[in-house]
């Protein structure tokens, strides 16, 4: 009552009501599994919230995305992963390169510097090294061989 939750004091009078401790715990369960589930879609729109912050600004940091979400950071993380299927540092990473290749595709003419800059890498070194750990070249040796493509952002 003090709660305040409507749901959770019809609960509470429910169980007072029920004299047979396994109908009560019967209570409980479906209440609790009920609130898991409308949970859930919560989940989908922090989750949704959060990608869409990633997807618009380069360089953000786990803690923001935590706060956007209404979670801890540990929690934020966890709740990330499930739903994601990989951390949010990782997906701000491949996020991150795959804004570095629609840049490249967008602006051919684009230096590495200023790319490094407006796709949210700290310096040029930074970009080469992502870039070389995701796809096995340095920027300059995979624009030598292909043309940058990036679906991700041509999307959005």
């Amino acid at each position: 009552e003090d709660i305040g939750d409507i749901a959770l004091t019809d609960l509470a009078k429910q169980i007072t009501d029920t004299p047979d401790d396994v109908q009560c715990i019967k209570l409980i369960e479906h209440f609790l599994l009920r609130r898991f589930y409308s949970s859930s879609e919560c989940n989908v729109k922090r989750i949704g919230a959060t990608i869409q912050k990633i997807n618009l600004h380069p360089q953000p940091t786990i803690h923001n995305l935590a706060q956007t979400a209404c979670l801890s950071d540990k929690q934020f993380n966890r709740v990330f992963h499930e739903y994601v299927g990989t951390t949010p540092k990782e997906f701000i990473r491949i996020v991150r390169l795959q804004r570095a290749l629609y840049t490249l595709q967008t602006q051919p003419d684009i230096n590495f510097a200023q790319l490094a800059y407006e796709c949210g890498y700290y310096d040029q070194s930074h970009l080469i090294k992502e870039f070389k750990a995701f796809s096995g070249y340095t920027p300059g040796e995979y624009l030598a061989l292909c043309a940058p493509y990036s679906d991700y952002f041509s999307t959005l």
